[in-house]
Parts: C-alpha cells; sequence; structure tokens
C-alpha cells in the first residue's frame, strides 16, 4: 500500500502546528517537517498519507481565499505561447523559456551497478532502492521548473496556447522531450492557471503569416518565416503571435496591441500589430 487517504481534519488526522506533530486515526502521533508551509488563514481540508522512495509524506488539501493568488499587477492582459522542442516555450513578447533536467552521471552509474547484481540478492535490492529515490529526485527537479514556469505566466491576465499532442512529439525528440517535462507543464496549464484560452490543435500556427494570413510550406529546418508583404520573424515567435490573435477570435486585420518591429525593414518604425518586445524584470 502506496497511500492511505485521510478524509476528515480533526476526525483522521490532526496537526500540532507548534509542536511540529500530526496525529494520525489508528497509527499514533509523529514528528512532521513542513508545516510553516500551510498559511495561517488556510481551511484544512482532507489529507493523504504517501510513500515514496525518500520516506513518508503527507500531502494536505488547503482551501484559500481567492484574493490569496491575485497579483498586485499584470505585465499584459494577454499573451500567447508557443511551445517547441528547441526552445520550450516562446511568448508573443518576444521572451523565450528554456529549461531540461537530464539523466544525471549519479543514475547512469546505478543503472550500471543493478546490471552487475545477481537476481533476488540483498546488493541488488538495496541498489533498486536507491535508483528510486534517484528517479524521485530528478522528478522533483522537473516539477520544480514547471511551477517556476507556471508562477511566471499566472502574471498574465490570459494565457493562449494551443492544445499540441505532446506524446507524439516523443518518437522523434524522445529525450529532449522526456528531460522537459514539457507534457506535464501543456496539463497543468488548464488546472492551474486562472483564465487559460486554449487553441485548436490542427490549426497551422507556425506556417501562417501574423501579418497578413498567408500560409507558407515550411519545414522543421526552416527557423524564419519571410513573407511576400513584408513580415520577417522568428518561426516560434510568429507561431506564438498567431496563436495569441486565434484565441482572441482576431483576424489578421485587428490589431491585439502596439509595439516597433525590430527585423523587417518594410515594417521598420511603423505600428506592429501584435505584442512586442521584451519585459524588464527587476531581481
Amino acid at each position: 500500500m502506496n497511500s492511505i487517504p485521510l478524509k476528515q481534519y480533526g476526525v483522521t488526522y490532526s496537526l500540532d502546528f507548534t509542536r511540529n506533530r500530526v496525529r494520525i486515526q489508528k497509527l499514533g502521533s509523529f514528528r512532521v517537517l513542513g508545516l510553516h508551509q500551510i498559511p495561517p488563514d488556510a481551511e484544512i481540508a482532507s489529507a493523504v498519507l504517501v510513500r515514496k522512495p525518500s520516506g513518508y509524506y503527507l500531502h494536505v488539501t488547503c482551501y484559500l481565499p481567492r484574493e490569496y493568488f491575485c497579483y498586485p499587477y499584470r505585465l499584459r492582459e494577454a499573451v500567447g505561447g508557443d511551445f517547441g522542442v528547441k526552445t520550450k516555450v516562446t511568448l508573443s513578447s518576444g521572451i523565450k523559456i528554456d529549461f531540461g533536467v537530464h539523466e544525471t552521471p549519479r543514475l547512469k552509474q546505478l543503472q550500471r551497478e543493478l546490471a552487475r547484481t545477481k537476481k533476488g540478492s540483498r546488493n541488488r535490492e538495496k541498489i533498486r532502492c536507491l535508483l528510486r529515490r534517484e528517479y524521485e529526485r530528478i522528478g522533483n527537479r522537473r516539477k520544480d521548473a514547471q511551477n517556476k514556469v507556471l508562477a511566471f505566466l499566472r502574471l498574465y491576465g490570459k494565457v493562449v496556447f494551443q492544445d499540441d499532442r505532446v506524446k507524439g512529439w516523443a518518437a522523434l525528440f524522445g529525450r529532449q522531450v522526456h528531460s522537459s517535462g514539457i507534457g506535464g507543464l501543456k496539463s497543468r496549464l488548464r488546472d492551474s492557471l486562472g483564465a487559460p484560452v486554449p487553441v485548436e490543435r490542427f490549426e497551422p500556427t507556425s506556417q501562417e503569416c501574423y501579418a497578413c494570413g498567408k500560409k507558407h510550406d515550411l519545414s522543421l529546418s526552416d527557423r524564419v518565416i519571410r513573407c511576400g508583404c513584408g513580415w520577417s520573424c522568428d518561426r516560434d515567435l510568429n507561431a506564438a503571435l498567431v496563436i495569441l490573435r486565434k484565441g482572441l477570435g482576431l483576424g489578421p486585420d485587428q490589431a491585439v496591441g502596439s509595439g516597433p518591429c525590430p527585423n523587417s525593414s518594410p515594417w521598420r518604425g511603423k505600428p506592429l500589430r501584435g505584442y512586442w518586445g521584451a519585459i524588464p524584470i527587476s531581481a
């Protein structure tokens, strides 16, 4: 058994914040770490006692007021995001986010040691336990990267993204997709953000010109889109702008924002229909 549900606070389990202890029905009282993570004004609900390779954990469900998650400012009212393999997230504001947690040298060493052990021996079971702990550590690092990306996206009023099938990407870019956990990030966008706006999966966002809406036949090696209307832009950034426009239900002739276009001579110095420019963030 890897988990035990504790359905009612105060009956099946209770927390003592002054002594850092938890009392579980029919199991007794135990010392627990991390109770400071629960805000003082939180309403404590159910919990789950979970066994992991690194130890036992108590996952507590708390309810907080909606104002607790409201930020005092917004970077922008809406932003579009394009997910990829080389650059994990490209925003329509010009920001590119790249992250990845690969297999550690310790994990490879433990795998080699496991292959040399005898089946059924105590040494083999010991190495398997160390392997499980190392996999858990890598998974925690990937989840931490996802949490930081989601925390940054909450600074926008609306986040528009395309509902891609990331599972199909693994057939071509298996290691790069698995090391980033981009599939888990996309699945958490719907639940973690206040106003997520998904775009249809089969919309040709990467091959469509943002300025005029004309479709181009581009291969994966083409990283820049150049249109006859004079629009020239990075492929991922162009896709993020198209996703933003489609998510808001606007056409190519409708303005989404304003800003100068820096890289195309026919558009240089003229107003651009879209969000552009990196956002300065103070430390």
